[in-house]
């Protein structure tokens, strides 16, 4: 059975990827989500990698709205693989947002990850515990062409898999401390990964600690995000998308429990009803913000508050809607299998992202009595 509030992003992504749902169910969920899951193998081979690559790049030029139905639609298969993909795709956003200020060889770059299917992953700051979201990820030494990167990012998913890393790092310009954005080719000599992620949870989607010693990276694959004081336009719409995005796939892990509990008929047709209300007024929500995006002229930083807001409630629901599917799965099944129990863990990530709801109760306050908003200073809990 498929349920129906899943019915529509299944349809884009067949779209998008024909027959990449379906090789992800042939294999049993537990399987899915262990440690040296094929899945991103898979999505690289066969997934929707260059999504948001624009057409006249080679990709596939899916709008917002999309992009969120396919995340949903991956998040109810593989929860693992959606947060994996999350980061590519995000990352990938915020490429385009750079190549239409004509800002270098990002455009390039578009084409290649659309042509060669190259996966890309973030090595920004996000895992520093008590660090600034905008906190540098790396010590970085200047050079006459590049510069030289040492730092870890943990973790990092997509470590296995990934052709190219982003990563930060701070420079002192003539207006202030920039924040850069390096592209790195993952075969750059001073990259290694190591082990790092220990919970059974989200295990498929290669989150390793990614070391970077003294890597060079030339002038040509740097980019300035802009001032970290006063967020630009690049480094907010690359917010926004990871906000929509990530929501987008724990909404989907959480659409995929409940898929189960009503496809077996548990409990009662009132307490299934009960169940799905939570879980569309997150999909309302959420396609609602991806078409204002799509159509995002001005203020981009009122729709970022407004997201984060959003994200913030869906956090809350998805953590009722998991936890009443989990208890409409059965006290027989909890204790002959670890399935729903995997399952339920995997649709509580969400409140590990940056920035932490917490962290961003100021600015947000402030945003609700002023309506003026912005993420800098915000810091992880």
């Amino acid at each position: 059975m498929t349920l129906s509030l899943l019915q529509r992003s299944r349809q884009t992504l067949e779209h998008f990827a024909p027959g990449f749902a379906s090789l992800l169910a042939e294999l049993p969920f537990d399987q899915r989500e262990a440690q040296g899951s094929p899945v991103v193998d898979w999505f690289k081979q066969s997934g929707p990698v260059a999504l948001l690559v624009p057409k006249a790049g080679g990709g596939l030029g899916a709008s917002a709205l999309e992009a969120v139905r396919v995340q949903i639609a991956i998040g109810a298969l593989s929860p693992s693989l959606a947060v994996a993909s999350t980061m590519h795709q995000f990352s990938v956003a915020s490429l385009v947002a750079v190549a239409d200020k004509g800002a270098g060889a990002e455009g390039l770059l578009l084409s290649a990850i659309a042509r060669q299917r190259l996966l890309v992953a973030s090595g920004f700051a996000e895992g520093v515990p008590g660090g600034g979201i905008l906190d540098a990820g790396m010590e970085a030494v200047q050079l006459a062409d590049g510069v030289r990167l040492s730092g870890s990012k943990q973790p990092c998913c997509l470590a296995s898999s990934m052709d190219l890393l982003t990563a930060s790092y701070s420079h002192t310009g003539d207006q202030g401390e920039e924040l850069m954005i390096a592209l790195i080719p993952a075969s750059a000599p001073g990259i290694s990964q190591h082990p790092f992620w220990a919970n059974r949870s989200l295990a498929g989607a290669q989150s390793l600690e990614v070391r970077l010693e003294d890597v060079y990276v030339s002038d040509k694959m740097v980019f300035s995000a802009g001032l970290k004081s006063q967020l630009g336009d690049v480094q907010t719409i690359g917010f926004i998308w990871f906000e929509l995005l990530i929501s987008a796939t724990y909404l989907g892990a959480c659409l995929g429990l409940a898929e189960t509990v009503i496809s077996e008929r548990r409990w009662s047709d009132q307490q299934r009803v009960q169940l799905a209300c939570p879980l569309q007024l997150c999909l309302s929500a959420l396609e609602g913000l991806a078409q204002e995006v799509e159509h995002l002229e001005a203020d981009a930083d009122d729709l970022l508050a407004r997201l984060l807001l959003a994200r913030y409630g869906i956090e809350q629901q998805l953590a009722s809607a998991s936890d009443l599917a989990h208890q409409m799965l059965g006290g027989l099944a909890f204790i002959r299998s670890s399935l729903g129990s995997d399952w339920l863990a995997s649709t509580r990530g969400l409140q590990f992202h940056p920035p932490g709801r917490y962290s961003m109760s100021a600015n947000l306050d402030s945003y609700l009595h002023s309506a003026s908003f912005s993420i800098a200073n915000g810091v992880n809990p």
